[in-house]
């Protein structure tokens, strides 16, 4: 009798463990959008090889009660018209609930759609006070674009340069850099003149001309690699004044551009050191072993590693939700939590507007290819 006991208990407790194994495990579908090529690759490129990974880790160690989470990604060619269609395409084919997309331009374009779908959107690029202003579906995980360009307009200051010249690409974050940099120096009567240029300009004479040597002291190159050829056409025409450059300075292809008079170049930058240096390396080094090499612009991929986890330590508490729950209301409500989220770029919140704060940019000069070093002031 106790024998035939034995066997049903082993029965039922196989025929349970066979219905639980077969349940089937829900799946979140994520996309992202960015530039894997063309003048801005490393803003992109990058930044969907550390989601990648971290997605992968994710899967690899969740419970089994937590969602699987599947990541597809497209190529914006850095175009801000190309938003639309491939959100379009990732929805229709995937049914995204989450998207990542590294471009501000990309992410105004999307407002009405991201609230239309109930599709959380995050920028893990770019983080400023015309984003910060888009509808509550959108969020900004990324350095502060208005302090970065402090960095800049403050070293400025610092060296008692009075004349600045320079270019800026004609995009949204470029133009928000500029202007926070002009603003800055005309409290200190310092006359800036920054010319509009085009993402594809290559030649610069013209305006180099009539810049001249003598009408500047300090010139500004906000923008992606092609820049690189004006700083080479600038030290061409002997103009000798100090370089300044945004955030992007180190991006690849700049430096080859510029046949190396970038060198010397101050920019406002982000590494490991002003950040969690440990976490920070220790990224960096699985990023390097996975992919074979290390980003020559780290804090894109830096960025877009902090923000994918805080959407996975999110997602593991999705059984949290209750029947009634709409899932992009119950994942805002989780992300304005976030006050605390210690990751690679430091200590991150989300504040109540979508933006976030943690992430704090330092002044870098360029000393070689893909070599820089902190200012010491």
């Amino acid at each position: 009798m106790k024998g035939i006991i034995s066997v049903f208990l082993l029965f039922l407790i196989s025929f349970l463990y066979s219905c639980s194994s077969n349940e089937k495990v829900e799946e979140i579908n994520i996309g992202y959008i960015g530039p894997l090529t063309g003048n801005a690759q490393d803003l992109g490129a990058d930044p969907a090889k550390a989601i990648q990974l971290a997605i992968d880790d994710y899967n690899r160690y969740k419970k089994e009660t937590d969602p699987k989470v599947n990541l597809f990604i497209e190529n914006d060619f850095w175009k801000g018209e190309k938003a639309v269609p491939l959100y379009d395409r990732l929805r229709q084919e995937h049914q995204i609930k989450i998207l990542l997309i590294s471009h501000s331009d990309g992410t105004i374009s999307l407002q009405k759609k991201v609230k239309k779908d109930g599709v959380i959107l995050i920028n893990p690029l770019n983080n400023d006070a015309l984003l910060s202003k888009m509808n509550e579906n959108t969020f900004l995980i990324g350095k502060k674009t208005e302090e970065a360009a402090q960095v800049i307009a403050a070293r400025i200051i610092e060296l008692g340069l009075k004349k600045i010249t320079g270019f800026h690409v004609d995009n949204t974050f470029m133009s928000i850099f500029s202007e926070v940099v002009k603003k800055e120096l005309k409290q200190q009567n310092i006359h800036t003149n920054i010319i509009k240029v085009g993402i594809d300009q290559t030649d610069y004479k013209e305006e180099l001309t009539k810049i001249g040597n003598k009408n500047t002291d300090g010139m500004v190159f906000f923008g992606y690699k092609n820049l690189g050829f004006a700083m080479k056409q600038a030290r061409e025409m002997n103009i000798n004044a100090p370089f300044f450059g945004a955030t992007t300075t180190l991006g690849k292809g700049f430096y080859e551009n510029s046949e190396g008079t970038i060198v010397g170049t101050e920019i406002s930058f982000f590494t490991p050191n002003d950040g969690n240096y440990v976490l920070g390396m220790k990224f960096l080094n699985r990023f390097k072993s996975k992919y074979g090499y290390m980003p020559s612009s780290v804090w894109p991929p830096l960025q877009a590693y902090d923000a994918i986890n805080i959407v996975l330590d999110i997602l593991k508490k999705k059984k949290e939700m209750s029947k009634g729950d709409v899932f992009d209301e119950w994942f805002k409500n989780k992300l304005h939590e976030t006050k605390f989220h210690q990751g690679v770029c430091g200590n991150v919140a989300i504040l109540e507007d979508g933006s976030s704060r943690g992430i704090y940019f330092s002044l870098y000069s360029i000393v070689g290819h893909n070599e820089i070093e902190k200012v010491k002031r």
